[in-house]
């Protein structure tokens, strides 16, 4: 068993981004993409909520295939802990975490978005060729994730779904 992990951070208001968005728009989309994740992610193309509860979402996410992975379904149990950060937990144990954290300032100007994954390979043979090639898949997946998460949090607030 290897686990795979990644984590990758941008800055949510970058010099010239429009618009700007709050720590609480953030957490509004945070909480629209637990329910609607393919308005966020590329790869996934639906998203069923199955169960919610205070502060908890059990969903199933479909997959659309990609460099030898398969199309698939994943049910995951979404929590969140206001106003920092969602979990995503997979039934194989992988974990994925999207934080919301304030820079230098603390005044909520400065804020930066990350994504730490931790994913589980049961058949992966560590330092393997396979496994450097999924290392380099997550860690481009991951950038994706964040910056395309960030473009659909600005369109949102452009169409006045974050408000």
């Amino acid at each position: 068993m290897v686990t795979i992990n990644v984590a990758y951070t941008e800055a949510i208001n970058p010099a010239g981004a429009k618009p700007t968005l709050t720590q609480e728009q953030v957490w509004k989309g945070l909480q629209i993409k637990i329910r609607e994740a393919q308005r966020f992610v590329p790869i996934i193309t639906s998203c069923k909520v199955i169960e919610e509860k205070e502060n908890e979402v059990v969903r199933v996410a479909a997959f659309k295939d990609r460099e030898g992975i398969p199309a698939h379904e994943v049910r995951e149990v979404c929590k969140s802990y206001y106003p920092a950060k969602v979990d995503f937990i997979q039934p194989d144990g992988a974990i994925i975490t999207n934080t919301v954290s304030f820079g230098a300032g603390q005044d909520g100007t400065e804020l930066f978005m990350t994504y730490t994954f931790e994913w589980r390979h049961s058949d992966l043979e560590e330092g393997s060729e396979k496994h450097k090639a999924l290392l380099k898949q997550h860690r481009e997946g991951a950038q994706m994730a964040v910056s395309k998460s960030l473009e659909a949090m600005r369109k949102m607030a452009l169409d006045g779904d974050l408000d």
